[in-house]
């Protein structure tokens, strides 16, 4: 029996990826029905698990904390006598605090060598099943070995005052009904579809779209600036409060961004549109009614998260992207 089982799982970021890591986190709780499973991550990601049905514990550490502070908390990882350690992220720091712990550990190991050959030569050694939650499942030692279930979907929750509050909000903004929520942003301009593009689509949408952003997404306020008729929320709502908001909304449309994979664990439709990043570097859609836009170019993936500036003359892989491959993966009314 599993009653006094403690397992520890760590993911520290970023959203996207935290996300995804509550696919195994089900499959480790179904393993583990009756333990007590603690998840540990960043304090400035740590809401987006709350609520979570699969975590008893929510362990967040600042991301500026000094090497004294982590070796500190090393210590206190090693008093709390987990029986277990899941390692979903296999970083300087997660090695850090798992450093001489006699506790049976399972930890991510990272495709690095094929990605920097798809990156580099162009050539995919990865298998045509690949995706990072399967990923991270080949990881989860025994519980995963010989298996032949499917990999679990990922989920996050809300409570119904959350979900509640945000619709009284969005009543107060006019929006009473199926609005679509728009997230143009990234953390690299390189992930962003064109200004000009976002402004012609919206120009196609009949439904009222929100458009959910934080306060440095630059192409917000300039898709805002263009499209009088979206509401901007950018810089606006918490990250309960955007979960809110995508737990309300018809479909979601915008980059490979942390909110797109959230609004699918929350069982929402949306269209990612993809340029630097694939599916080998985790960017794809999980449910059905969900659509990748991509475009089959020889260059792309060019790096793990777009963060690299493209070397080609313009970058084809979003410019190639046309107003009509989006909107046909879009749920009009």
């Amino acid at each position: 029996m599993d009653f006094h089982k403690k397992i520890l799982i760590i993911r520290f970021s970023s959203i996207g990826d935290i996300v995804l890591a509550t696919s195994p986190l089900k499959t480790i709780r179904k393993a583990y029905p009756n333990a007590t499973i603690t998840f540990l991550t960043l304090d400035k990601f740590s809401s987006l698990l709350e609520y979570h049905p699969d975590i008893d514990h929510l362990l967040a550490i600042n991301n500026n904390m000094t090497i004294k502070e982590i070796w500190d908390f090393r210590k206190y990882i090693v008093r709390s006598n987990y029986d277990i350690i899941y390692d979903l992220h296999n970083s300087l720091r997660s090695n850090l605090f798992t450093l001489w712990s006699s506790t049976p550990s399972f930890q991510l190991k990272k495709p690095r060598i094929k990605r920097a050959i798809l990156f580099y030569f162009h050539k995919n050694y990865f298998d045509t099943s690949f995706s990072t939650t399967k990923m991270y499942h080949e990881h989860l030692g025994p519980i995963w070995r010989n298996t032949n279930s499917p990999v679990p979907l990922t989920n996050l929750r809300l409570s119904e005052y959350e979900i509640n509050k945000a619709k009284s909000y969005l009543i107060s903004k006019g929006v009473l009904s199926d609005f679509m929520v728009l997230i143009p942003g990234a953390a690299w301009k390189q992930k962003q579809w064109i200004v000009k593009n976002y402004v012609k689509l919206l120009g196609k949408i009949n439904n009222p779209v929100i458009m959910l952003g934080s306060s440095s997404d630059k192409i917000c306020s300039d898709i805002a600036s263009l499209c009088h008729s979206v509401i901007n929320l950018s810089g606006v709502t918490s990250l309960r409060q955007a979960l809110g908001i995508i737990a309300n909304a018809k479909h979601i449309i915008g980059s490979d961004t942390g909110l797109l994979h959230a609004a699918e664990a929350l069982g929402k439709s949306v269209s990612m549109i993809l340029g630097p990043t694939t599916k080998e570097t985790g960017a794809n859609v999980l449910l059905p009614d969900s659509h990748s836009i991509e475009k089959d170019i020889w260059c792309r993936p060019c790096s793990q998260n777009g963060s690299l500036p493209c070397y080609r003359k313009k970058q084809y892989c979003m410019e190639s992207i046309e107003i009509n491959d989006v909107l046909d993966s879009i749920p009009l009314a």
